[in-house]
């Protein structure tokens, strides 16, 4: 490990940038699986259960939670076309309401691929990008409904760049109005550093460590040119992987590909004459295009299903406070409540919209609260 740590610039470099192959040749994992992979692992060394939807005994905390509520109401027993909003920044895990997390929107896709009453789904796309792991495991969400047969049509909003373009590239079709944003295929890397601005005002730092790059992120000192090439070398990797990703889902060769990439963005209008979107059109012609495919014939023999999670605005931290046994007693009480919500009402409309409601209520027992997201399309 000592060694590892001492030369990572140069295993880096030999291993062109792929940290997920270095770290398998260091045996530092056991190996490399996608997350559909891991699912596959899990059915096979769980406990069989030939009439378990996964091949295997296990239960979502959602459904206990709807068990033990109650809630045994059934949907709408037709055929559905299913509707995924993502909208907003992309980030790791699992995001609130304004962002889209790689964990949470892919397994919301991840439920219509699961559930055998949707035959196809839509994916609505407002996004300026974000990070490069969650895009992609929202994008194998998305080509492992396509395995499964089930049709994806994107339906891109205002804008759906870099990250929102990866989590477009494997659909069957993509829609786009002609002033959409898209495009902005590349991937960029930074580090900020302040040790100019200590110096100017005297302030320096040193150190000692155990391994040549212990103190690499040090934002103090300049950044070590081996830690440079090392995140130079994973940069152009992901690049080689993002445009490659592109050029197969789009029918196109790399070279194709790089001519319109390299971080350049496009208008909806541009990026139909380049291939990089199918056709004009919003959320109505996407999940038409996406009935057709799924072959479901009239309208009114299928529905539209929005699939989403449920309202919650507040930050993870305090949602899984909440969650807990002491959150469960501090909502039994409408002080604390207030109290927190009037401390971050001011930032957000959905919370403004509880507390006022709470107001009005003087307090008493309130069973049901809905809020409207105007900014969905319709």
């Amino acid at each position: 490990l000592q060694t590892y740590a001492d030369t990572l610039p140069a295993e880096v470099a030999a291993s062109q940038g792929d940290l997920a192959r270095l770290a398998l040749d260091q045996k530092l994992v056991t190996g490399l699986k996608t997350r559909e992979e891991v699912d596959d692992l899990l059915t096979q060394r769980g406990v069989a259960d030939a009439n378990a939807e996964d091949g295997y005994r296990s239960v979502a905390l959602e459904d206990y939670v709807a068990r033990l509520s109650g809630d045994g109401s059934r949907p709408d027993s037709r055929p559905a076309v299913a509707v995924v909003v993502a909208e907003g920044e992309i980030a790791g895990g699992k995001q609130p309401p304004g962002k889209i997390g790689g964990d949470s929107t892919a397994d919301l896709l991840e439920q219509a691929r699961d559930d055998d009453g949707v035959k196809a789904v839509v994916l609505r796309v407002n996004s300026p990008g974000g990070e490069v792991f969650a895009s992609e495991r929202i994008r194998r969400a998305v080509a492992a409904l396509k395995a499964d047969g089930k049709p994806v049509v994107v339906s891109m909003g205002d804008v759906a760049a870099s990250g929102g373009y990866w989590i477009s590239m494997n659909a069957d079709r993509i829609y786009a109005d002609p002033s959409t944003i898209t495009g902005s295929i590349g991937i960029f890397g930074l580090f900020p550093s302040i040790d100019r601005t200590l110096d100017r005002i005297g302030v320096h730092t040193d150190g000692v460590a155990t391994a040549t790059y212990a103190g690499a992120f040090d934002i103090t000192r300049p950044l070590d040119p081996g830690m440079a090439s090392t995140i130079q070398a994973v940069i152009d990797k992901g690049y080689r992987d993002f445009t490659g990703r592109v050029a197969k889902a789009r029918g196109r060769s790399i070279e194709q590909i790089d001519a319109v990439a390299q971080g350049r963005v496009w208008s909806g209008a541009q990026a139909k004459e380049r291939g990089l979107v199918d056709a004009f059109g919003g959320l109505r012609e996407a999940v038409a295009d996406a009935a057709a495919r799924a072959k479901l014939g009239k309208p009114d023999v299928w529905q539209t299903r929005w699939i989403e999670t449920g309202g919650n605005a507040l930050p993870p931290w305090l949602d899984t406070v909440l969650q807990s046994r002491i959150g469960a007693n501090l909502l039994t009480d409408a002080g604390p409540l207030a109290s927190v919500l009037s401390e971050r009402a001011q930032a957000s409309a959905p919370l403004r919209f509880v507390k006022d409601a709470l107001a009005q209520q003087n307090r008493r027992h309130v069973t049901a609260l809905a809020y409207c997201f105007c900014s969905l399309p319709q």
